[in-house]
């Protein structure tokens, strides 16, 4: 059995904007409300968000470790639960596109990352997960977040013997979510997680359910949420 484990909530928040079909009253305060609500409702030890328009949703059960860094595009905050804001943490940045927070009493970091976007764009993507990797103080290492990578570009870390699942859904599908009215149709994995040896991810899940007002269904993000359990096995705290 792991010897601790702490769940985890990523979503990159599209800089917050406002869903093309969102109904004429829709403010940035709704999109932060439902936010707070899909927090609300997991209940995750950790919140990861990506893509901040340097406005944090605010989310009663939570504290925002002191970092909030640019990535290429608008900002990134990490969440911790309350209880966890209370113990030993360490704070680190990878500038552009990375907050690291070790739980120190667990010896475990999570990177939460934000990485380029872009079909080139392979080359700096495997160079900020490089710096990413050699940034933390720890190993075990989660590494969470928007990649952009393309489903290829992860046999990069498979083979420095990182472990990292395809997510059960699409975490950008642009033929179902239609935040965007003019985004051109795709679906990829662009959120996903990376684990160091000694660490196993479980319980994976895209959370893909749209607002609901009305007669209307829209979503507030042009990403899926993926959320999880990290466990730390026994032998990587040995």
């Amino acid at each position: 059995m792991a010897a601790t484990e702490l769940t985890f909530l990523s979503w990159n928040l599209a800089l917050l904007e406002r869903p093309a079909p969102a109904p004429l009253f829709w403010e940035t305060s709704n999109t932060e409300a439902v936010v707070r609500d899909q927090v609300l409702e997991v209940e995750p030890d950790v919140v990861l968000f990506q893509e901040l328009p340097g406005l944090v949703p605010f989310v009663e059960t939570h504290s925002m470790v002191p970092a909030n860094p640019k990535s290429h595009s608008g900002n990134l905050a990490t969440l911790v639960s309350n209880k966890l804001a209370t113990t030993e943490l360490a704070i680190a940045t990878v500038g552009g596109c990375a907050i690291l927070t070790t739980f120190v009493d667990l010896d475990l970091t999570i990177a939460n990352v934000h990485l380029p976007s872009g079909k080139g764009g392979e080359a700096d993507r495997l160079m900020y997960m490089a710096k990413v990797i050699e940034a933390s103080p720890t190993l075990p290492l989660l590494i969470v977040g928007d990649t952009n990578m393309r489903v290829a570009e992860a046999d990069a870390l498979l083979k420095l013997s990182f472990s990292g699942d395809t997510p059960p859904h699409a975490t950008w599908d642009s033929r179902r979510n239609n935040f965007r009215a003019d985004a051109y149709e795709f679906h990829a994995y662009f959120t996903r997680w990376f684990a160091s040896p000694g660490v196993t991810v479980s319980d994976v899940s895209v959370h893909r359910d749209p607002v609901r007002h009305d007669d209307t269904t829209f979503f507030v993000s042009d990403h899926y949420a993926l959320g999880g359990r990290v466990s730390l096995t026994t032998s990587a705290k040995e």
